[in-house]
C-alpha cells in the first residue's frame, strides 16, 4: 500500500478511480495522509517518519502554544450555532484578550508604501519586538500582500506561534493574504519532515539582518484561485492554513463571512516547495481569525475544528481538493451531525467527482467513507459550500 501526504497533493485519486481502487484517509497528527487502498488491503498507519528532534520540537511547541493561548482567552462569541455534546467539557470559542488595536499597531504616515521587492524596514509598525528578537518588516495593508499574525504577541507578526520569536540565526516564516502563498523558503530544505522542514520565509543572520532567499521572486505569489469557501450560514467561518515549511501550526486565516460570503483558499501551484499542497483546519460557525490557534480536546478550535480541507495542484496540471471530517474533533465525543454541512460544487469548467457524482459531508456522513476528493481540470473552479 502506498501512502501519499496531502502535502504532496492528491494526484493518486484519479489513478485509483481508474483502477477500481478506493480512496481512504486518516489524520495521524500533522500532516494529514491520504491512502490509495486496493481491494483486500487494510488501511494502516502511514505517517512518514521525521527526525526525533524535529518531532519533539513541534510537540513541545504545541504544548507551549496551548498553555499560552489558554491563558490569553476571555469570553465566547454570542449566538454560537454549535451545541456542546455531553462528552467534552466545552466547545465554545473563546476570544483572546485584547492587546493593542490594529490601528494603534499600524502607526501612521507612509508605512503602506511598496517595498519594491526589497525587504522593508518595518514600514512604521508598532508591533511587539521581544528582547533579542527581529522586527517584522511589514505593516498592515502593505502592497506585498503579507499579513501580520498576532503582532502584539511574542511572534510580533511573523507566521510563528504567539509565544515564539524570530531570532538571529533562524528562519522566520510570514503569512500572505487569502489566495496567495509565501514564495520564500530555504533552498536547501529538501525533506518533508526533518532538517529544513521548518525553514520557511526569510533568514535572519547572526546580526539579525534578514535575507530574501529568492531575490527575483515576490514575497507573496498568487495561488491557483480555483477553490473558494462559500458560506451560506448566518455567522462567519474561518479556515486555518498550516505553516509549511514552518512549525505546522494552523495560523494563516481565511475567513468567509456569513450569508453567502466567499473567500479564496490558498491553492498552491505544483512549483510550491517540494510539490506540497495546502491543508486547512476549518472552525465552527461564529469563528474568526482569532480561532486559528492550537486547540485542545476541550476547545474545538484550530487543529480540533470539525473539518479538514486540502488543496493543491499536481504535476499533471490538475488541481485536487479534498473534504473530510476531522478525526480529532470526533475522537473526544464531538458529533459531526451537530455541526454544519459542507459540499464541493463545481462553479465552472470540468470537475471530476467520485463515484456517485458528489463530494459532501452532511449530518455526520460523508458521501465517500473518510472523505472525498474532487479533480479540477484545466481552468475549472469549485466552491466548498458551507450550509
Amino acid at each position: 500500500m502506498k501512502a501519499f501526504s496531502i502535502l504532496t497533493v492528491l494526484a493518486a485519486a484519479a489513478a485509483a478511480a481508474a483502477s477500481g481502487a478506493s480512496i481512504a484517509s486518516e489524520v495521524l497528527g500533522e500532516p494529514l495522509f491520504i491512502y490509495v487502498k486496493g481491494p483486500g488491503e487494510t488501511l494502516t498507519s502511514g505517517l512518514s517518519s521525521s527526525s526525533s528532534s524535529e518531532q519533539q520540537q513541534q510537540q513541545q511547541q504545541q504544548a507551549a502554544d496551548t498553555e499560552a493561548e489558554a491563558a490569553a482567552v476571555s469570553s465566547a462569541p454570542a449566538e454560537a450555532e454549535y451545541t456542546t455534546p455531553a462528552a467534552p467539557t466545552t466547545s465554545a470559542y473563546e476570544e483572546p484578550a485584547a492587546t493593542s488595536s490594529a490601528a494603534d499597531e499600524a502607526g501612521t504616515g507612509d508605512e503602506q508604501a511598496s517595498s519594491g521587492g526589497a525587504i522593508p524596514d518595518g514600514q512604521g509598525n508598532k508591533f511587539n519586538v521581544p528582547s533579542g528578537g527581529v522586527r517584522f518588516p511589514w505593516n498592515y495593508g502593505n502592497s506585498d500582500k503579507v499579513v501580520p499574525i498576532t503582532p502584539g504577541s511574542t511572534n510580533g507578526g511573523w507566521a510563528m506561534s504567539p509565544n515564539q520569536a524570530c531570532t538571529p540565526g533562524t528562519w522566520c516564516p510570514y503569512a500572505c493574504e487569502s489566495g496567495y502563498y509565501s514564495a520564500q523558503w530555504d533552498p536547501s530544505a529538501l525533506l518533508y519532515n526533518g532538517a529544513g522542514s521548518m525553514n520557511g520565509g526569510l533568514f535572519a543572520d547572526a546580526s539579525g539582518k534578514l535575507t530574501k532567499p529568492y531575490p527575483s521572486k515576490p514575497f507573496c505569489a498568487p495561488g491557483m484561485f480555483n477553490a473558494y469557501i462559500k458560506n451560506t450560514l448566518a455567522q462567519p467561518v474561518s479556515a486555518c492554513q498550516t505553516i509549511y515549511p514552518g512549525n505546522e501550526a494552523m495560523l494563516i486565516p481565511t475567513v468567509a463571512q456569513g450569508n453567502g460570503g466567499t473567500a479564496p483558499l490558498n491553492v498552491v501551484p505544483s512549483s510550491y516547495w517540494l510539490g506540497t499542497s495546502s491543508q486547512f483546519y476549518v472552525n465552527l460557525a461564529g469563528s474568526t481569525d482569532a480561532q486559528c490557534i492550537w486547540g485542545t480536546a476541550a476547545k474545538a478550535v484550530g487543529n480540533w475544528g470539525p473539518y479538514i480541507f486540502g488543496a493543491g495542484q499536481s504535476k499533471d496540471g490538475n488541481t485536487y481538493i479534498s473534504l473530510q471530517y476531522n478525526p480529532l474533533y470526533l475522537s473526544v465525543g464531538f458529533k459531526a451531525a451537530d455541526t454544519y454541512n459542507v459540499r464541493i460544487e463545481c462553479a465552472s469548467g470540468a470537475c471530476n467527482f467520485p463515484t456517485g457524482g458528489k463530494c459532501q459531508c452532511e449530518k455526520g456522513v460523508c458521501s465517500v467513507d473518510n472523505g472525498c476528493t474532487v479533480t479540477l481540470t484545466g481552468d475549472a473552479k469549485a466552491n466548498f459550500v458551507i450550509y
